[in-house]
């Protein structure tokens, strides 16, 4: 075989392997995987996936006791005439039990809290000044109901005045206008969402599960550490005016948390200071009061039994 004809059958067999070979790229393949690479994760998504939280080993006397406290929340709901949705979370071990936990209810006040934590993070970020006047705008602003400065309102707030009549005095024209700092209920109220329980909402009819609102209240107990706002916040929500629902005779001075009332909706949601401590959130739709002595029935309850049953390490 001549010269010539050695490097055409070298070059012939070089080209008949490479399409045959089992490691041909598959192009469409490769640019669906592309595609899929591309699609934005959610922060949070990636954030839980690098720090997932340690699991507790449950023992034979925790789930006793989580059997217990599960038992008296179904017991409970089922004296209740009305829609309930209750969530439990011992912040010892991060156990959470739920009762109706995913059943939606119009939020009411709840909302005010992780909007406080909102204007904290805006105020970190150097996007606020907590010095900051905000002007009244009463087309805006005005709203009926709790509060304070609806009995003399004045031109001018401070930031840092409007965050605490927000949560000590669930003062409703300082939630809209904290709002306005967002670009007013709508925009701050898709951003809420969105940033806490990654989900939409129908602005007009914002809603809230159980399960919702201890995930916002387990942010705020955990960070509350390293974030003096938060702290604050905190403290606001356990020097609250409204000594009802979760703050007992029992519970009195002991117990962080925040009422929302709408017409037949009664809530609230804390955290509670039993040596474990723990968070419950009540939802209640029922007939006149009923909402406020059955999340007080139950408090003081789940307090007995976290208090007295919590099982000896």
């Amino acid at each position: 075989m001549t010269l010539y004809g050695m490097i055409f059958s070298i070059c012939f067999f070089l080209i008949v392997s490479f399409f045959f070979s089992a490691h041909t790229v598959d192009y469409a393949n490769e640019a669906e995987i592309s595609e899929k690479i591309s699609i934005p994760i959610k922060s949070a998504a990636v954030s839980a996936n690098k720090n997932p939280e340690p699991k507790t080993i449950e023992t034979p006397e925790l789930t006793d006791f989580y059997h217990k406290i599960n038992q008296t929340m179904i017991d409970a709901a089922k004296t209740f005439n009305g829609d309930i949705g209750m969530t439990y979370v011992d912040l010892t071990t991060g156990k959470q039990i739920s009762v109706n936990g995913t059943k939606e209810f119009y939020s009411a006040s709840t909302i005010k809290v992780p909007l406080a934590m909102m204007i904290a993070d805006k105020v970190e970020s150097g996007s606020l000044k907590w010095e900051d006047q905000l002007t009244f705008n009463e087309k805006e602003d005005y709203e009926d109901g709790t509060g304070i400065i609806i009995n003399n309102i004045q031109p001018q707030y401070s930031v840092r005045t409007l965050q605490e009549y927000n949560i000590t005095y669930s003062d409703n024209i300082a939630k809209n206008m904290l709002y306005d700092t967002f670009g007013g209920d709508v925009k701050a109220k898709q951003a809420l969402y969105a940033h806490f329980l990654q989900k939409e909402t129908d602005w007009d009819d914002a809603k809230f599960t159980s399960e919702d609102a201890a995930k916002i209240l387990k942010i705020l107990y955990k960070e509350k550490a390293s974030n003096v706002e938060y702290q604050t916040i905190y403290d606001y929500m356990k020097n609250t005016v409204f000594h009802e629902r979760m703050e007992t005779p029992t519970t009195a001075g002991k117990v962080a948390h925040k009422i929302g009332s709408y017409e037949g909706f009664l809530h609230d949601i804390g955290i509670l200071e039993t040596e474990q401590p723990f968070i419950l959130t009540v939802f209640t739709k029922g007939q006149t009061d009923a909402g406020i002595a059955f999340i007080s029935t139950i408090t003081d309850q789940l307090w007995t039994i976290q208090k007295n049953n919590y099982p000896n390490e």
